[in-house]
């Protein structure tokens, strides 16, 4: 959590922290949990002020964390990147204010050995730690990480982090989130990568509806899930070429996915929950999650979901978006600044609007959106190469220069063309809750009309809620949907967080070994029975079939290895 001078922190702010507080401790102690997934970049801008180091912190650190190299050195890397990538006029991701930062601050010369599409991003990524032609610098996977660990191809960073890492850095590896950002990283006693890591409360779903339908049909704002199905059928009858609910080809992953929907019946895919014994078990294989997958057969069925929506991938999903075709579905905090971003530029004139809400119960108990302790993945360096330092610095300048009372917002976060440079960085981090910090500040401010305790990133985001709400700026309203009055962060995951209702996973480390080998084979056989049953291929009752199978192909085995693990932890 990040800490906020005593003239910022507000009364709102100071008892939300601590809730939020309270559920990471509870997440991490003891039986700790969650497994990763998400991006390796932050997902969106977001403030934070640094925090004085700890005295153990000032008594380790012996160099400058931003001493520059003279001569000035190369480090090379690859990258991901998306649809959201957007650059100044002859910038690129070789040419903009970060990697002159880098090189100017720091002496460094960031090179990208390739780039590609973050959907194809693990494929390459195998394919380049196969050959064994390793960059410097890269993100990996869970998996990733441990194969490189057992091959010994990846550098023990715990003498450069020691010597180098900034008190920002070792405040948010080794006290946000109890500590669980380096203790995700430590093998052994040996620190080996940087964590990727989010925030826990912003890998939940939000639904995302249109509000100006909404209108147009005369109905209620949603309290259940049946007024969600209720509105999406609704929505299918009342406009041409318009299908009720967004989903797209994986199902799960953030754009159009189904965990929303499967938390409605208090199911929990893809996450690893205690059951009444107080084991782990795997959320997908469990009971309830044969409920969600007889209710999307049935919405299927009544044409609530695309009858194409087998082929359509999260780009598909947002031209759909673009051109009208759908009015709901279920996403991250974020998506307002993609796609429903572009939707608006190309489609606010003719009156859409979006608005968020929680995920609903089917039931009369409410509903837990679930997520994961979000270890995405972690930024390695390469066995043998001669700077491993000079991954501590690009972390240390990434934080001061996004996140610290240093920022400067309109050079290295988003300007007022929302030009995204926080998609930039080559190492990208950030202090867990920051984006829910900025929410709640900015959205007191502007309840105010009084911005001047706001810090300079938090003072963007006032400004473009005022530009949004006040002026009818449409390109503000990206981040005034998720920062300002009624955005996703104070509408939605504030209430997540004060209501203690998030069904956090309970394992996040590497891959144990059955995993290693059987994953892949195990999440083909999800997705092809799960994708089966929504259409109609197959019948329900082909979920007993699938737990069967998936028990017998590794998962009982993984199960088994998992709570060894839980166990030791």
């Amino acid at each position: 959590m990040t800490n906020m001078t005593a003239g910022k922190r507000r009364k709102t702010l100071a008892s939300l922290v601590f809730s939020l507080s309270l559920v990471f401790v509870s997440a991490c102690s003891g039986n700790n949990g969650g497994n990763g997934g998400g991006s390796a970049t932050s997902a969106s801008p977001s403030a934070s002020n640094s925090a004085s180091p700890s005295s153990s912190a000032e008594t380790v650190q012996a160099a400058d964390p931003f001493e520059k190299y003279e001569p000035p050195i190369e480090i090379t890397t690859v990258r991901s990147t998306s649809a959201r990538f957007k650059f100044l006029e002859g910038e690129s991701l070789d040419n903009n204010a970060w990697s002159r930062a880098y090189e100017n601050e720091l002496g460094i010369k960031v090179k990208n050995v390739w780039t590609i599409d973050e959907a194809q991003y693990q494929n390459k990524m195998n394919v380049t730690i196969a050959s064994g032609d390793l960059p410097d610098l890269m993100f990996v996977s869970p998996a990733q990480f441990q194969q490189l660990l057992e091959s010994e191809q990846i550098e023990d960073l715990t003498a450069a982090y020691d010597r180098y890492a900034s008190p920002f850095l070792r405040k948010i590896m080794e006290q946000d989130a109890n500590g669980l950002m380096k203790k995700a990283a430590t093998i052994d006693g040996k620190m080996m990568g940087i964590t990727g890591f989010g925030s826990i409360e912003q890998g939940t779903s939000v639904v995302w509806l249109r509000s100006d339908w909404l209108k147009e049909a005369n109905l209620p704002e949603p309290t259940t899930f049946a007024d969600v199905l209720n509105i999406a059928e609704k929505f299918a009858q009342s406009h041409s070429g318009a299908y009720g609910i967004g989903l797209n080809k994986d199902l799960f992953g953030g754009l159009a996915t189904i965990e929303g929907i499967a938390n409605a019946f208090h199911a929990y895919p893809k996450t690893w929950v205690k059951d009444a014994s107080g084991q782990l078990v795997y959320g997908s294989v469990q009971p309830e999650m044969k409920q969600a997958l007889a209710a999307l057969q049935d919405m299927y069925k009544r044409g609530l979901i695309d009858k194409e929506f087998g082929v359509k991938d999260g780009n598909k999903i947002a031209e759909d978006i673009m051109n009208n075709k759908i009015g709901l579905l279920y996403a991250n905090f974020w998506h307002p600044l993609w796609p429903l971003q572009e939707a608006m530029n190309m489609n606010a004139a003719g009156g859409m609007t979006w608005k968020p809400y929680p995920v609903l119960s089917a039931d009369d108990q409410a509903a837990s959106p679930s997520t994961n302790i979000p270890v995405t993945g972690y930024y390695v360096v390469r066995n043998g190469y001669e700077h491993p330092e000079a991954a501590i610095k690009l972390a240390n300048l990434q934080l001061k220069n996004a996140w610290s009372d240093e920022a400067q917002a309109e050079i290295y976060n988003t300007d007022k063309d929302q030009t995204p440079f926080y998609l930039y960085p080559t190492i990208s981090m950030e202090p867990p809750s920051k984006n829910l910090e900025a929410g709640l500040a900015v959205t007191e401010a502007y309840m105010a009309k009084d911005p001047s305790k706001l810090n300079e990133e938090q003072k963007g985001y006032y400004d473009n809620v005022v530009a949004y709400l006040d002026n009818g700026d449409i390109k503000s309203f990206g981040n005034a949907l998720i920062f300002g009055p009624g955005g996703s962060e104070t509408e939605v995951l504030k209430k997540y967080v004060e209501g203690n209702r998030m069904k956090i996973g309970e394992f996040y480390g590497a891959p144990v070994p059955t995993q290693q080998m059987k994953q892949a084979t195990l999440d083909k056989l999800e997705l092809e029975t799960f994708t089966k049953i929504v259409v109609g291929e197959s019948s329900i009752d082909e979920f007993d079939s699938f737990v069967e199978k998936w028990h017998k192909l590794g998962g009982e085995q993984i199960t088994s290895e998992i709570n060894e693990w839980k166990a030791a932890h």
